[in-house]
């Protein structure tokens, strides 16, 4: 689709199909946990003589926008998520034997798009695109997710990006974002590991001083300094 480059489109009518959008963890764990409300969305090109593989981002069709995304977690594990989650929010995310995957866990609504070239959000204002203390820019085009539903995970299998949800899950889908709407079922919370306990190096302690015989006592001699001599022969620099 053509973008505007005047700043960021949003859906201008609410759409009802339910899209399925995977997503690799631990970056699912960050939307539904901690307020990520951006997802870039990418195709990778393989490597080409001997050039290293390309990521390209990507612009979501345009009839997708207002529609309902389904979050799929996938069972790819991102592990340069993990430290960009470390260094740029301070957050350590949970292990992949600990997180839900080939599940959906949330649903969205794709409400906006844009491009670092048309929105105050590319330079650090937004904290899920580039915050200050991010070792780089997440993306190029990010797409906004609004009226965000984390849900009970539903098991399903993989299917192809933006195809529509199978119409056998969608009212199970809509019954898990109704109970967690109510309350009724509450976001489990994931443990993520420990930071390693500081431990401080053991100091090499100064070897024992080898015992000594006590010092002797000092002799000091008081007797009378005898008189000098009358006449004394004289050395040196005197003539």
């Amino acid at each position: 689709m053509t973008a505007p480059l005047g700043g960021p489109y949003r859906y201008t009518r609410a759409g009802r199909g339910v899209f399925h959008l995977p997503l690799e963890r631990p970056w699912t764990w960050a939307l539904t946990h901690h307020g990520m409300w951006s997802v870039f969305v990418t195709d990778t090109e393989p490597a080409r003589h001997g050039g290293p593989p390309r990521r390209h981002p990507l612009h979501p069709p345009a009839e997708l926008l207002g529609c309902w995304l389904a979050i799929y977690a996938t069972r790819d594990y991102d592990a340069d998520a993990v430290r960009w989650l470390r260094e740029a929010h301070g957050l350590e995310a949970p292990a992949g034997d600990v997180l839900p995957a080939g599940a959906y866990v949330a649903v969205a609504r794709l409400a906006e798009v844009s491009t670092v070239g048309n929105d105050y959000r590319a330079f650090g204002r937004d904290a899920w695109w580039a915050p200050k203390r991010a070792p780089y820019c997440r993306g190029t085009i990010a797409w906004w997710l609004e009226e965000l539903q984390p849900l009970e995970p539903l098991v399903a299998a993989p299917a192809k990006r933006l195809t529509p949800v199978d119409p056998g899950l969608v009212p199970e889908l809509r019954e898990r974002m109704r109970l967690a709407r109510d309350g009724i079922w509450r976001p489990e919370v994931y443990a993520a590991p420990a930071a390693p306990p500081f431990t401080a190096p053991d100091r090499e302690r100064p070897p024992a001083p080898a015992s000594s015989p006590p010092p002797r006592p000092r002799v000091v001699d008081d007797r009378p300094v005898p008189p000098m001599l009358a006449n004394p022969e004289q050395f040196g620099l005197f003539p």
